[in-house]
């Protein structure tokens, strides 16, 4: 029986939630969304609203294929919807222009994930890279928040880095 069913029902619950979700017209976005000077419910509630039905099955489908791949277990999913939930965007927002529109999409919950696999998966350096090209393509895409996915990845990032095993090299003796 597989050790991590709980995972994966409950990344198919979250996944189905938020299609379902997509299919609804939300007609504020300032209640379901995350920005500056947003109050506790849309910072709650963003990462299970998306613009679109492909926004929704994109980010779905990305979060699915990690708790699928991974051995991502519940404590790290959590771990992950917090530090999504928790950005200071009210601090990032006043450094930074267009931050007061509200943001939604699982994507601040899936880079963290993203960051917290980095010294899991097999080729780092091209893993890496290609972090660095999604990153990157986020600042350049409109109505995307792509400090919200920086900041995510770089804090999955640490807690991999935080929680790497050290390996200690034994000296043969003289």
């Amino acid at each position: 029986m597989d050790t991590r069913k709980v995972e994966k029902v409950t990344a198919l619950v979250i996944a189905a939630v938020v299609v379902c979700l997509s299919f609804f017209r939300i007609w504020d976005w300032q209640t379901v969304g995350i920005y500056a000077g947003s109050d506790m419910s849309g910072r709650l509630l963003y990462p299970f609203f998306h613009a679109n039905a492909f926004h929704a099955a994109l980010n779905s489908w990305c979060l699915l294929a990690m708790m699928f791949i991974y051995d991502i277990r519940i404590g790290r999913l959590l771990l992950a919807y917090a530090i999504a939930t928790t950005i200071p965007i009210d601090t990032i927002g006043g450094l930074i222009a267009g931050m007061d529109s509200p943001t939604v999409g699982l994507s601040g919950i899936v880079f963290f994930l993203f960051g917290s696999i980095s010294f899991e998966v097999l080729r780092k350096w091209y893993y890496q890279l290609w972090m660095i090209f999604y990153l990157t393509a986020g600042f350049l895409l409109p109505n995307t928040n792509a400090i919200l996915h920086l900041w995510c990845y770089m804090l999955g990032f640490l807690v991999a880095l935080l929680n790497k095993p050290i390996i200690k090299k034994s000296h043969g003796s003289k």
